[in-house]
């Protein structure tokens, strides 16, 4: 029986997920298996036969506290061809429960989630068509919350299926998550009614983009801002060569009369980048809609919730990309593709928790010291601290 601090580990939280394989031939637990997948995703593996490296090189302690079994006189991990069989076939939601237990467990919230997909362009499948995942994104914390494949796409072209399937896909992603009191903002591609009334039903508020997929709201939010000189709030950044000006004007004017549910405020930004060394500017204006009224978020604030947005593009997609190279991944059967994804998410929301602005060298941080492994996935005393209840 685990103790009760163990079972504030994360093996106790994988040990609750079913495990797919037959009984017979099981040399070792799910919760072996999923964890030193995690543990070697969070030192920077990025394939099945990466994992099994790092597995392969823990000392006799690491393994006996992973829960490895000793076989022959020898505390053995799990085989290349075993964590590849058990990342292939667990299904995906129930990886995806058992991080959100965790991370519900022992994260902080946030206040704004944002929404956005990416295609994994090497996890290509018999018909070579290229798997697409959405998932969700804390503002605040930068932690993936969930996961959903929205399905597979040819590699060039066809932008509307993607986009039909990203539509039916966005309300089903966020079923599995409380969503009360939050937030949630999306990309123009999810500005549709039906979605705002979902998110409203839930309890929670939308702050979406317009662009001409709105054709209607968007000449209508344009038309009543086409004359305005004044902005409610200006903000001004400098960083890598480069000074951006950013300037936000709100109106709760036309919440009655746009055709859209639930319309708190209508907005525009103007946003100017000019070069330092070249002096070269650009200006790029940008319209959009929140169900959060001005009492609740003022100029400023809607400001920050749309900067926000692009946490999941800045500090998710583009570290999975660069850090973890997940668009040359090959893994592509089964549920592999969702499964490594969710655990390379589930590790940057992780270092992210930390206060961690350059996750790669974290990682490799992280991977010379096998106890700061322990320290992260709370299997060490003085990581456990203070913690929640976990049912």
């Amino acid at each position: 029986m685990p103790t009760a601090d163990q079972k504030h580990s994360l093996p106790y939280i994988f040990s609750q997920t079913h495990d797919p394989r037959r009984a017979q031939g099981r040399r070792h637990s799910l919760a072996t298996v999923l964890s030193l997948a995690a543990a070697a995703t969070l030192c920077g593996a990025r394939s099945y036969l990466a994992v099994s490296d790092w597995a392969e090189a823990l000392g006799t302690k690491a393994r006996q506290r992973f829960g490895c079994r000793r076989r022959n006189g020898r505390v053995t991990v799990p085989s290349v061809s075993t964590f590849r069989n058990v990342l292939m076939r667990i299904p995906p939601g129930d990886m995806d429960r058992a991080t959100q237990l965790w991370s519900e467990s022992y994260g902080p919230q946030d206040e704004s989630l944002a929404i956005d997909g990416k295609t994994m362009c090497n996890a290509i499948d018999e018909k070579g068509w290229q798997a697409h995942i959405m998932g969700v994104v804390g503002h605040q914390t930068k932690r993936c919350y969930t996961i959903k494949k929205v399905g597979t796409l040819p590699p060039k072209g066809d932008e509307e299926a993607k986009r039909t399937n990203e539509i039916k896909t966005a309300a089903p992603l966020l079923d599995s998550i409380e969503i009360a009191g939050k937030t949630i903002t999306s990309d123009a591609l999810l500005t549709q009614t039906e979605f705002a009334k979902y998110i409203i039903k839930r309890e929670a508020d939308y702050h979406f983009t317009v662009k001409g997929n709105q054709p209607t709201l968007l000449a209508d939010i344009t038309l009543h801002f086409q004359d305005q000189k004044e902005h409610d709030f200006e903000t001004c950044d400098a960083a890598h060569g480069r000074v951006e000006v950013r300037k936000i004007t709100v109106t709760s004017e036309l919440n009655d009369y746009l055709k859209f549910p639930h319309v708190g405020q209508a907005f525009r930004i103007e946003r100017t980048r000019y070069k330092k060394t070249t002096g070269e500017s650009s200006t790029e204006v940008i319209y959009g809609i929140t169900s959060v009224p001005f009492d609740r978020a003022n100029a400023e604030q809607v400001l920050a919730t749309n900067r926000e947005h692009w946490a999941i593009e800045n500090c998710s997609h583009h570290i999975l990309d660069t850090t973890f190279d997940e668009d040359r991944s090959t893994i592509r059967t089964g549920f592999g593709p969702e499964n490594m994804t969710a655990l390379r998410r589930f590790a940057i929301g992780l270092i992210k928790s930390k206060g961690v602005t350059n996750v790669a060298q974290k990682i490799r941080q992280i991977s010379s010291n096998t106890r700061s492994v322990f320290d992260y996935l709370r299997m060490t005393e003085n990581s456990r601290g203070r913690k929640k209840k976990i049912a």
